[in-house]
């Protein structure tokens, strides 16, 4: 099985090498609300919608008409066309809304798709049009280059390989001891809980820089637009959103890591967080948290050691009780499970744990190896566990 994993580097461009990047994202921004303004005016008066062969050509043919995008690699020039031909192929197929007009300050990468760059160990990495560009290798590119994008965040500049490999192969899961499998409870006052009881607490980094962004919003809004004040408050708020950003990624991958380097299966809740966010109380919370970045994460990191991670259907998992499957209801300031029924006394994160650590057991291994969150068929779920007069009492949906 081939996986395709992503590798970024920190760059550090000269002066005229970084005027001439960002004079190239201006141009090639340019380019494609070119194309998209062509596109509607072609879907406009002949009802038809342009093919991707043609949106190159278009692309290549504005190439010849322009100095800047002359000195532009070929195939990146082309990649502009290609990325219009998805925005609109993603619209009409519903899974996007309606491409908008691109501004300067957000277009902010560009891509070879094949060729015109070449990574050397002594000086650094060659771009076509640019020379040699010092950068920062902190681990080993693995696979096989598919593709290279430069992207500016913040004043900074990266380069994004994405490469393809081999699958680590996985153990099935039939074959994997019970201890080797853990369950996660995943919440806002413990970030996760195992089955083991141990449990991590989440930093809330949203929460501390909370009112220095407050303050520096305060102000940015209250400047002249376009003035240099207003520019240089929107460069430090950015630079502070990407710190938080920055912290929040290296919290979940250290945490993803630490589980799989003693367990050979993660048994998550597949979370519907997008409806979770519809209560305004715990929304900002639950963003912060980033429940569904963590899922990722853990897909990814499974998929690269050649390990599971496995999902279960969510409902019910804090309101039965993990040994007898008795309906025990709580409310969300009620941290501690109390069965009548069996007696049971343990922590409501620990019980939920546990609950997902049975049902990921019960589960038979889909036809993807779990290695996407895109499940193959219904999900293990305490619906089928649980008797008509057991969940009589049940706020079953």
């Amino acid at each position: 099985m081939i996986v395709l994993s992503a590798f970024r580097y920190r760059i550090y461009p000269k002066l005229e090498q970084e005027e001439r990047l960002n004079r190239s994202l201006l141009s090639l921004c340019h380019l494609y609300n070119d194309l998209k303004a062509e596109e509607m005016r072609r879907y406009r008066e002949e009802r038809k919608s342009t093919p991707l062969t043609r949106f190159r050509r278009l692309a290549l043919d504005a190439r010849k008409q322009n100095d800047e995008l002359e000195t532009i690699y070929s195939q990146v020039v082309q990649n502009v066309g290609d990325r219009i031909d998805g925005a609109f192929k993603n619209f009409f197929e519903g899974r996007a809304r309606f491409p908008k007009w691109k501004k300067p300050h957000r277009h902010n990468s560009l891509t070879y798709p094949q060729s015109g760059f070449k990574l050397n160990p002594t000086k650094g990495l060659l771009l076509s049009g640019l020379g040699y560009v010092r950068i920062f290798v902190h681990r080993p590119l693995l696979g096989r280059v598919r593709r290279l994008t430069i992207k500016r965040e913040v004043g900074e500049w990266y380069a994004v390989f994405i490469t393809e490999r081999d699958a680590s192969n996985k153990s099935p899961l039939e074959d994997i001891p019970i201890e080797k499998v853990r369950g996660a409870d995943i919440g806002l006052d413990k970030f996760v809980t195992l089955d083991d009881a141990t449990s991590t607490e989440y930093p809330e980094f949203l929460r501390t820089y909370e009112g220095k962004l407050r303050h520096i919003q305060h102000h940015f809004n209250h400047k002249v637009k376009s003035s240099k004040r207003r520019h240089e408050l929107g460069r430090w708020l950015a630079m502070l959103h990407m710190h938080v950003k920055r912290q929040r990624e290296d919290f979940q991958n250290k945490l993803v890591h630490q589980v799989f380097t003693a367990n050979d299966v993660l048994v998550l809740e597949k979370l519907n967080v997008s409806g979770m966010l519809r209560n305004h109380t715990l929304a900002r919370a639950i963003s912060d948290a980033s429940w569904s970045r963590f899922a990722r994460r853990a897909v990814l990191k499974a998929e690269s050691l050649g390990k599971h991670t496995v999902f279960v259907d969510p409902w019910g998992t804090t309101q039965f009780c993990r040994n007898c499957l008795q309906w025990v209801p709580k409310d969300l300031s009620d941290r501690e499970h109390s069965c009548s029924n069996c007696g049971e006394m343990i922590p409501r994160d620990v019980n939920s744990a546990l609950l997902i650590k049975r049902l990921g057991i019960l589960r038979s291994p889909p036809s993807d190896g779990g290695s996407s969150l895109a499940e193959q068929g219904p999900l293990p779920s305490l619906r089928e566990m649980v008797g008509p007069s057991v969940e009589a009492g049940s706020r079953r949906s």
